[in-house]
């Protein structure tokens, strides 16, 4: 079974080239563009991890852990962001969340992060 990722990116051009280096490396895919998608997608889809900006419109990054988190889901989020503050103390500190990819990303950081991430997972 192939390793499900969904990727959440209000912007499109950037989940899009995400999309693309994750499923030259053979990972399925999904996307959406804001949390509440996400969300959405999450209870129905099942991915094994969510990649997901931080700063989105309806519901960001924060919203979509908290949901994530009370309802008991316990799919592991990795943010991508070029946000850089204080408030990111505050989704380090739930478990869901696997850390941190910076933006600009680069194909080689994306895949590295997310194959620990599988490994971690694999070895859990």
């Amino acid at each position: 079974m192939k390793y499900k990722i969904l990727i959440v990116d209000d912007e499109k051009d950037l989940r899009d080239l995400i999309s693309y280096f994750l499923l030259r490396e053979h990972f399925e895919v999904q996307t959406a563009e804001n949390g509440k998608d996400a969300f959405e997608k999450v209870q129905t889809w099942n991915p094994n991890l969510v990649i997901s900006d931080i700063r989105m419109p309806i519901w960001d990054g924060f919203e979509l852990l908290r949901k994530l988190s009370a309802n008991a889901l316990k799919t592991p989020v990795m943010f991508i962001s070029g946000y850089v503050g204080g408030d990111e103390e505050v989704l380090k500190n739930d478990p869901n969340c696997v850390g941190f990819i910076p933006k600009p990303v680069t194909k080689t950081e994306l895949v590295r992060l997310v194959k620990e991430q599988q490994s971690r997972q694999a070895h859990a």
